[in-house]
């Protein structure tokens, strides 16, 4: 019985260190998984955009864009105002065919 115990506790204690990898160090084996890391990829130089000198500077507007931004916001507002017509319009007609729908049940 003494024997079979103590070749059980040999044989736990050798596949626990094959299984730590112990095997493949004494066998001298590099492992496959290692230096992919340190590889560098080589980038292409960075370019300039081929129309640069069109772009404007920072701190330029030309009247033309403050003119368009005015008339941008005269739009917006008159959508918001016309929306906001619409859903008053909207709301007391619905209000109204409620109120109606329910006085004639109440009659």
């Amino acid at each position: 019985m003494n024997k079979i115990l103590k070749i059980s506790k040999l044989l736990f204690f050798l596949t626990f260190l094959y299984s730590c990898g112990v095997g493949e160090a004494l066998q001298g084996k590099k492992r496959s998984d290692q230096g992919d890391e340190f590889l560098i990829d080589k980038k292409n130089p960075l370019v300039l955009p081929p129309d640069f000198d069109k772009l404007p500077k920072p701190g330029e507007a030309s009247i033309k864009s403050t003119q368009d931004i005015k008339s941008d916001q005269l739009n917006i507002e008159n959508l918001l105002k016309k929306s906001k017509i619409e859903d008053d319009t909207s709301s007391s007609e619905q209000s109204t065919s409620i109120e109606s729908s329910i006085l004639k049940k109440i009659k």
